[in-house]
């Protein structure tokens, strides 16, 4: 439990631009996953970060 909470305290905030076709998507996943748009994005960002790692 501590490591999580440790890797919460240690995010930082960014911002980037999303087409609205693709917001909407996000959207229907929160709803059907009971999830925040931001823990949505830091799945998908931590997933394709692995796949990247084990295609090199």
């Amino acid at each position: 439990m501590y490591e999580q909470n440790k890797r919460y305290d240690e995010l930082r905030i960014i911002s980037f631009r999303i087409d609205t076709e693709t917001l909407y998507e996000l959207d229907k996943i929160t709803l059907k996953t009971k999830s925040n748009r931001s823990e949505i994005i830091r799945k998908a960002i931590e997933e394709y970060l692995k796949n990247e790692i084990v295609k090199r």
